[in-house]
């Protein structure tokens, strides 16, 4: 076999590949034997004896030639890459056959991209790093976040297990109410059918109705109708409501009292899984903000860099590349969105978008950037030989480890984590990657 490799373009590479006519036709015959065995002959049983003219008149020379080169391709296919160094993304493909005697055909080739990247201008390059800070008010707010999450309601007027408060039957603030809601253009007037709301657990002071209209519910009691007039805001997002004044009769179904909870040392170690008060919950919530806001600011940082670097480097994407990528990035999403409670059938019906067009419009133009990033990173770490110390992956898996608060989880990883072992490898080459961007950092 003789092989030799041209390059197309940046990411196809085209390898001309010549083999004897003789092998030809040992692979001819190979097709033949397997026809005669496992295939359909009209006349013939399957496995029996039947005449190679008679097999090639039934199948035609055109498909056994096809069949026999394909056979081939497939044994010096791995014998090509080994001897030519390539590492393919995806199979090759037969593009052209020049002769069958000797048999001569071409197969293009899939790698991943050339790049090229101006190191003059590379060196000059630099990002101001974005300082963070977590103030207490954003603390408090994460503190009524998680209030408003573990609130539950008890009926008013109900016997509470827990203690809860549902002495007062009348309306109040944070009460959850479930009403009957009809508007009208005018008091004894025509009913306007978009106003309509048949049995709705509205939470009083959540802002989820036209403003003014949850506080003139409160101090009504179960079983009451109360009548009043709302005015529309002149933005409302309907151009028909905007300003518009409506009469309303609503019904009060049931009233539920919030029973919000209480920041106990046991229901924090349930929240963070650490036995504190709530001055130490403020400063663990305080401490995961932190680490939130830096991602982010880094996020920004490293989208600014790879600005500039992508206006001093030439790559574009192969195609195979590209469609690997956007179905690793689709899958993302879908997990994202089941972590969420949705499936990515039921959000893509909301969005009106088929899966085809969520893939071409949303995650195509999402991969083609990381993929960018992450093979321009790889090139930049060649050019400055940059390399993560043993100590500074230690420290890394040491912080991964420490996430963990089971012991016997912990002893597992630290078992498991050493050099060699793919999740080793996978954090090695993420903080090499990250010190090739901090060296940009001003």
């Amino acid at each position: 076999m003789q092989s030799t490799v041209t390059r197309k373009n940046s990411y196809t590479l085209e390898v001309n590949v010549k083999e004897s006519g003789v092998e030809l036709e040992k692979a001819k015959q190979h097709v033949l034997e397997e026809i005669r065995t496992k295939g359909k002959v009209k006349g013939f049983k399957q496995g029996s004896h039947i005449p190679d003219a008679v097999i090639v008149r039934e199948y035609g020379e055109t498909f056994i030639e096809r069949q026999a080169i394909d056979h081939i391709v497939e044994k010096l296919y791995p014998k090509i890459l080994k001897k030519e160094n390539l590492l393919p993304i995806a199979p090759g493909t037969i593009t052209a056959v020049k002769s069958t005697d000797p048999l001569e055909f071409t197969l293009e080739i899939e790698t991943l991209p050339e790049i090229e990247i101006d190191v003059k201008k590379l060196d000059t390059i630099k990002v101001k790093k974005t300082t963070t800070k977590v103030t207490s008010d954003e603390v408090d707010l994460e503190i009524e976040a998680i209030k408003t999450r573990f609130t539950h309601f008890h009926e008013a007027g109900s016997h509470s297990e827990d203690g809860a408060d549902t002495s007062h039957l009348s309306i109040e603030n944070g009460d959850r109410v479930t009403i009957t809601a009809q508007g009208y253009d005018k008091k004894g007037g025509v009913a306007i059918p978009e106003t309509s709301v048949p049995s709705y657990p509205l939470v009083i002071g959540s802002g989820s109705f036209i403003p003014g209209f949850e506080e003139k519910l409160i101090g009504a009691k179960n079983g009451d109708e109360v009548a009043f007039d709302i005015t529309f805001p002149a933005d409302y997002h309907s151009e028909e409501f905007k300003g518009r004044k409506v009469h309303f009769t609503a019904s009060i179904e049931k009233i539920e009292k919030p029973h919000t909870p209480e920041f106990t040392e046991e229901f924090i170690e349930k929240l963070r899984g650490k036995k504190t008060d709530l001055a130490g919950l403020k400063e663990i919530i305080k401490g995961e903000l932190s680490v939130k806001k830096e991602n982010e600011a880094r996020n920004k940082d490293e989208d600014s860099l790879m600005t500039q670097i992508l206006e001093i480097a030439k790559i574009e994407v192969g195609p195979s590349l590209l469609s690997n990528e956007v179905n690793q990035i689709f899958k993302e999403h879908s997990a994202n969105l089941e972590q969420q409670g949705y499936n990515i059938k039921m959000y893509l019906e909301h969005v009106k978008k088929s899966e085809e067009g969520y893939k071409e419009e949303v995650v195509k133009p999402e991969a083609e950037r990381r993929l960018k990033a992450e093979l321009i990173l790889r090139k930049i770490k060649e050019i400055k030989g940059t390399e993560a110390t043993e100590d500074e992956v230690k420290t890394e898996v040491e912080k991964v480890i420490a996430q963990y608060g089971s012991a016997e989880v912990v002893a597992r990883l630290k078992e498991k984590l050493v050099p060699g072992d793919a999740y080793y490898e996978d954090i090695k080459n993420r903080v090499t990657y990250r010190k090739v961007v901090d060296g940009f950092w001003e």
